[in-house]
């Protein structure tokens, strides 16, 4: 795959800020900006296991031709994450789908997505986004990460109304 077609399947992020960055930049700053996390007693759990060995191969990824298989990883770290939460309550799952959500929608929700659909895309991911909040703020444990997610998509653009991300970005 060549550069160009690598990078039409995702943002480059520092766009975001009127920034170009270089591949290993992107890396540091995903790696930095969008923590995921783990327990022993989570990990004890088959699917929030597996959603996690998922979310640990998108952070494995080290050059830009491999970075289209992140939406694949992200989509099954998903369905892993929200498993793991029905069927056993795992507050680490509903930790890292927020992780997941912000993640992918940096990434792949550019200007066409959204402008597409519009405010009723960014609406939708921003009410989810807040429902899972709400769940970890519930949690003594994970109550400040809820807090920093909520900041970041504010950062990130996805606010749930009208104003669009250049308000956000100037907030």
């Amino acid at each position: 795959m060549d550069d160009d077609q690598t990078e039409s399947n995702y943002r480059n992020i520092g766009e975001m800020y009127g920034k170009t960055l270089n591949w290993d930049e992107q890396l540091t700053v995903v790696r930095t900006m969008f923590p995921f996390v783990s327990t022993k007693v989570a990990l004890q759990e088959k699917h929030f296991a597996k959603g996690y060995a998922y979310s640990c191969r998108i952070y494995a990824i080290e050059r830009q031709d491999e970075w289209a298989s992140m939406t694949q990883y992200l989509e099954q770290a998903l369905e892993e994450y929200q498993r793991s939460y029905e069927e056993t309550g795992t507050p680490e799952a509903i930790a890292n789908l927020l992780w997941a959500l912000c993640l992918g929608y940096v990434f792949f929700a550019d200007e066409e997505v959204i402008g597409a659909t519009g405010y009723e895309y960014t609406k939708s991911c921003y009410e989810t986004g807040m429902l899972l909040i709400e769940i970890l703020r519930e949690t003594k444990t994970y109550e400040e990460l809820a807090e920093y997610y909520y900041t970041l998509l504010h950062v990130i653009g996805l606010d749930g109304n009208e104003a669009g991300v250049d308000f956000c970005k100037a907030v």
